[in-house]
């Protein structure tokens, strides 16, 4: 689906017809943003044919499987981000593959002096509210296409730091279970968080290097009034980094939080098991001792529950000398 929003003679319009690309490229004055949202073949080929974008950069930006990334040509830039979103309900169902835990929607951008190009395959929601925002405000596209990217990538990065605390309000339900009922279920749980943790890392920390690239050097079209913003989303996606970095250092320490746990469980069992088996020592090498190396048993010629008694009070006083010892 093709969708062409320009700003002309003081308003923003909207349209659908790719015939007025060609007019528009030409004229350098109007600013213009074209979205292909699923391109079909013939769409697909307005980028080499109207933009004359390299092959190269044409056949990454209809790949869906690349990593974030930044190319520079003669007039124009590539890059490649990942809007992320969390599945809660595939969590809640058990699911391990991160993939289905983790949407990541890929999203390519061509910037040039007067036009930002978006390709997806799958539909991007900080598009539909970049595209709002444009109808609510004419200086949206007014303001430059390196001011329209830097829109694009603040509501991208900023849609991390909602995933990053539903995350961590997880980490925190798994901690106090660790804590509290450590449970067979919560090991792969760890596991997966861990993870669904290093897929972010692998969508964030390329798309970091593309921020400092764009930061750093001179771009097609990037003025140096919009690099305060640009370093603003660079600054921000630091933060998202650290984050990730700091939930996966929680994530292996609750690890040796739940083993611990569970060392500690068996060490309790193993000390019951062995109060009760250290209280019956000794009557069983007393019922040992007189029932196997006597011909007469003393018990025959006294009460039956006078040993019982005794028996019972011996271990009683056992179990007592264990507790004043705290070893129970």
């Amino acid at each position: 689906m093709v969708t062409i929003t320009y700003h002309h003679d003081g308003a923003t319009h909207r349209t659908e017809d790719p015939t007025v690309l060609h007019q528009l490229v030409a004229d350098k004055k109007i600013l213009f943003w074209l979205d292909l949202e699923e391109p079909t073949e013939e769409e697909s080929k307005l980028l080499s044919e109207v933009f004359n974008f390299h092959p190269i950069a044409v056949e990454d930006a209809l790949n869906t499987h690349q990593r974030a990334k930044i190319d520079e040509f003669d007039d124009f830039f590539f890059l490649t981000a990942h809007e992320l979103g969390l599945n809660e309900r595939a969590l809640s169902q058990g699911a391990t593959d991160p993939e289905e835990i983790v949407t990541a929607r890929q999203l390519s951008v061509f910037m040039g002096a007067n036009f930002l190009v978006t390709v997806h395959t799958k539909p991007v929601e900080v598009l539909r509210e970049l595209r709002g925002r444009c109808d609510q405000q004419n200086r949206t596209l007014q303001s430059g296409a390196d001011y329209l990217l830097y829109q694009l990538l603040d509501a991208m990065v900023d849609g991390y730091f909602p995933l990053l605390d539903r995350l961590d309000d997880k980490v925190d339900d798994l901690e106090d279970r660790i804590l509290t009922r450590p449970s067979r279920d919560i090991l792969p749980t760890i596991f997966t968080y861990k993870r669904v943790l290093n897929f972010l890392r692998k969508k964030v920390g390329p798309l970091r290097e593309v921020m400092q690239s764009l930061t750093s050097r001179d771009f097609p079209g990037v003025r140096s009034k919009t690099m305060p913003y640009l370093r603003d989303v660079a600054d921000h996606l630091f933060r998202v980094y650290e984050s990730l970095d700091n939930l996966r250092d929680i994530m292996s320490s609750m690890l040796d939080a739940y083993l611990s746990q569970v060392s500690n469980e068996m060490n309790r069992v193993m000390q019951k098991l062995s109060v009760v088996a250290t209280v019956f020592i000794p009557i069983t090498f007393i019922t040992g001792v007189f029932g196997m190396n006597f011909k007469d048993q003393p018990w025959f010629a006294t009460s039956f529950w006078m040993w019982m008694l005794f028996m019972a009070a011996f271990g009683i006083a056992t179990y007592i000398w264990f507790k004043r010892r705290q070893w129970v």
